[in-house]
């Protein structure tokens, strides 16, 4: 029957393209999702380096005072 095929095949090109939007809208947020954690990790990374610096910064003025005492 023609009438029956035509309307499984356009039911058949709504599914195609409802899905075929789905996985852009999640594509989209996954990549999302990825800078985001790329941009935390990136200021993860700076906090840490930033204490770190503080910390050797610290350990030069004590190592300083105990010349300095001695």
């Amino acid at each position: 029957d023609p009438h029956r095929w035509l309307a499984e095949t356009k039911w058949l090109c709504e599914e195609v393209k409802e899905r075929d939007s789905k996985e852009k809208k999640l594509r989209r947020c996954l990549l999302q999702s990825r800078e985001q954690l790329k941009h935390l990790t990136q200021t993860k990374e700076a906090e840490h380096r930033s204490l770190f610096k503080q910390i050797k910064n610290q350990e030069k003025l004590l190592e300083e005072v105990h010349r300095e005492r001695r």
